[in-house]
């Protein structure tokens, strides 16, 4: 934890130093610290943009008064104690009122003041259609962020942008700036080349654009634990204990057979040369062997069917790849005689047999074992980075083992920070593409006869 347990008496203890509403009025800065009931942040890996909530209780008629009306701002600053060097400290836009009710005898309102980003709005406000030549992805989306939706132009938020590979010729699309950015990053592939896992998001820390791998090989933050018998125990161990775990998804085979989690295939058309391809593939084994993985376990086993294959192996001859993708394609059309006379006339390759059959599988497995926590709350518990989570299992006996699937390191996809005037918490969402411990092996003249159906 950033500032350690010394200035705490409880784990859920904080320090909000600032909700300051910012208004158009001469001087127009109210307190409204006096005035929370409830304060919640949200950040997402799959989300361009962090959002809020801020749950008013008032007396004093702040929006009729202050003439709210969607062009405010609010400043928070909040620490987990006065010693803390990495609080959340932002400006974000108000931008609605909602659910807004009246309390006991008309005596005070309570309602929801709504938050986002500034740039959401801006993105929201304007689209982008243009015509870029002979650039990397990496280097467009830092073009459409500088230049269009100006950040970083104040010092006030990042940039946090890792290179990808391949050179491309795009028009935008007339899409929406953050709409924009995130079309873009399904076809990004990341400098290593393994896979298509880009993402574009936004946390306490700025605006990133990096590939899952990136975000797999950091250092864990930090070593949660989840022990309910734990009860009496010391306060730098209630900070890291969690108080609530939940699992989400634990594994899905059927659903990773049908969506191509572990296998799929690409047939491409290319309409210039009048030609296909079928051998792009994606195999989960192979990807394995060669991605940055946040645990040393594979998600599945060397179970075979009864054509004697994995489920990650292609199939006999005579059958055809479960999951199948169509797109057209204009990989080596320079190459083509009567292209190859003018090649600027065709587009950089595409490079659409890389990603599509990768991407919708990396994503899928990025989210393969899912869990939510609720841990003592902490500002530096950030979306994007990893965490090293530990449960015990079951066994009948008080002298429960960890239990080795659901430990492990995570990535945290997703954080709700909740302020109350007594407590704070934060709620994360954490997610891993692998296990701690590789799965048994089976005997296969034992199985077989299960594997063919046989009772």
């Amino acid at each position: 934890m950033a500032s350690g347990t010394k200035s705490l008496h409880y784990a859920t203890d904080y320090q909000l130093d600032k909700i300051d509403l910012i208004t158009s009025l001469s001087g127009g800065k109210v307190n409204l610290i006096p005035f929370m009931v409830e304060l919640n942040l949200f950040e997402d890996i799959y989300s361009s943009t962090i959002s809020g909530e801020l749950v008013i209780s008032d007396a004093l008629g702040l929006i009729s008064n202050f003439r709210l009306n969607g062009t405010e701002f609010l400043e928070i600053t909040l620490r987990k104690t006065s010693s803390d060097n990495y609080p959340i400290k932002k400006n974000y836009r108000l931008y609605k009122i909602s659910n807004r009710s009246t309390g006991e005898s008309n005596a005070y309102e309570v309602y929801t003041i709504n938050f986002c980003s500034e740039e959401f709005l801006l993105s929201e406000q304007y689209r982008i259609s243009k015509s870029v030549k002979g650039k990397k992805i990496s280097e467009i989306i830092k073009m459409i962020l500088t230049s269009y939706i100006r950040v970083g132009i104040t010092g006030t938020k990042t940039i946090n942008i890792d290179d990808s590979s391949g050179v491309y010729d795009f028009i935008l699309p007339n899409k929406k700036l953050f709409e924009t950015i995130n079309w873009l990053s399904t076809y990004a592939l990341p400098a290593n080349k393994v896979g298509a896992d880009m993402l574009f998001y936004e946390n306490s820390d700025g605006y990133f654009f990096r590939s899952l791998q990136t975000m797999y090989n950091q250092k864990e933050y930090q070593t949660y634990k989840f022990d309910p018998k734990n009860i009496d125990i010391e306060l730098n161990q209630q900070v890291t204990n969690a108080l609530n775990f939940e699992v989400l998804d634990f594994f899905d085979t059927l659903g990773g057979i049908a969506n191509g989690t572990f296998s799929n295939r690409l047939i491409t058309l290319n309409p210039l040369t009048r030609t296909f391809k079928i051998d792009n593939d994606f195999n989960y084994a192979e990807y394995y062997n060669k991605s940055k993985k946040m645990n040393p376990g594979a998600v599945v086993n060397d179970y075979r069917n009864r054509h004697k294959k994995t489920i990650y192996d292609l199939p006999p001859n005579e059958l055809e790849v479960g999951t199948l993708r169509m797109a057209t394609e204009n990989t080596e059309m320079k190459k083509v005689s009567y292209i190859a006379q003018d090649p600027d006339s065709v587009a950089n390759d595409i490079n659409i047999r890389k990603y599509m059959p990768n991407r919708v599988a990396q994503i899928a497995l990025a989210n393969y074992t899912r869990i939510k926590l609720t841990v003592a709350g902490d500002p530096s518990l950030l979306a994007g980075k990893t965490v090293v989570f530990n449960t015990y299992g079951f066994n009948g006996t008080e002298n429960r083992e960890k239990d080795s699937f659901y430990s492990g390191k995570y990535l945290i996809t997703a954080v709700r920070h909740i302020v109350k005037n007594n407590s704070y918490i934060t709620v994360m969402e954490l997610a891993k593409e692998s296990v701690s411990t590789s799965y048994s092996a089976y005997n296969a003249s034992n199985l077989q006869k299960y594997v063919d159906g046989k009772s």
